[in-house]
């Protein structure tokens, strides 16, 4: 039996070999976690602003499922904020992301009255990624990785 050959069939193996190569570096793994940590980091901090630009509305009408009453506002901002902006430039971003894991547990299971995924699925989608962050970490293209270079470099 004769193997058929098409033109440009070498480099579409090297194409391929490439791109796997690629995608199984370490490189494509840092590039993944930024984008991560910046997608994350930018939808949720669109719900910190949000939060600010309707205080007066929700201040009023804000639940409180753990009991920290005129507080819980405020710091749910902070951590949507705060937490947000963090994660973003990926400064102390393992210690920005325990607030906001326990504001998505909180936000999943203690707001409602009852569980439903129809009101969780957003909170348990944060959640999710939140948690890969954390155990991922922000990777080398965070402020973290410069400090921590910077350090061990001494």
């Amino acid at each position: 039996m004769r193997e058929v050959s098409f033109s440009g069939a070498k480099s579409s193996n090297k194409f391929i070999q490439m791109a796997l190569t690629f995608l199984l570096s370490e490189c494509c793994a840092n590039v993944a976690r930024l984008f991560l940590r910046l997608f994350v980091g930018i939808m949720m901090l669109t719900h910190g602003i949000a939060k600010i630009e309707n205080f007066d509305t929700l201040s009023t009408t804000f639940p409180n499922p753990i009991g920290l009453g005129n507080m819980t506002l405020p710091l749910i901002i902070l951590v949507e904020v705060g937490g947000s902006i963090l994660v973003i430039v990926g400064f102390l971003t393992r210690l920005a992301l325990v607030p906001l894991i326990f504001s998505m547990i909180v936000a999943a299971f203690l707001t409602f009255p009852t569980f439903s995924l129809a009101t969780s699925e957003l909170p348990l989608m944060y959640l999710g990624i939140y948690v890969v962050l954390f155990l991922t970490g922000p990777g080398k293209c965070s402020i973290d990785y410069l400090l921590d270079k910077a350090y061990n470099r001494q």
